[in-house]
């Protein structure tokens, strides 16, 4: 049985802020068109979570403790290219965000009261 309903974008997300997840958690639920497909507090086995949730958008933090986050997307291009990477990160270093988009990220969203702008961008990624 076939249906007409568009597929929806699975999210995960990671922000070493415990609060930044539970908000992400939260918003995604009322999404029509989006899920979580999961959350991490730190950048490290990024790819493996990434293919075992099947998740369609990375969004991700450019400030964590522990593993670099550039280094991680880095690590996903190369292992997972069909994940699109947003980043979202309230760093608006131009060297920072440069280096993300260099490391294989589509979008670099800075965090802001606005949501919309950080859910449009996943949606467009």
């Amino acid at each position: 049985m076939q249906t007409n309903e568009a597929r929806r974008i699975r999210v995960f997300h990671v922000d070493d802020d415990p609060d930044a997840c539970r908000l992400m958690t939260w918003l995604l639920r009322f999404e029509p068109d989006m899920e979580e497909a999961g959350y991490r507090t730190n950048a490290a086995g990024l790819p493996a979570e990434l293919e075992r949730t099947r998740a369609d958008v990375l969004l991700i933090d450019l400030t964590m403790h522990g593993e670099d986050p550039i280094d991680a997307i880095r690590e996903v291009r190369q292992t997972l290219p069909q994940v699109r990477i947003v980043v979202l990160s309230g760093s608006s270093d131009p060297d920072r965000l440069r280096l993300a988009r260099e490391a294989g990220a589509v979008k670099c969203v800075l965090k802001s009261p606005e949501i919309d702008s950080t859910l449009n961008a996943i949606r467009s990624a």
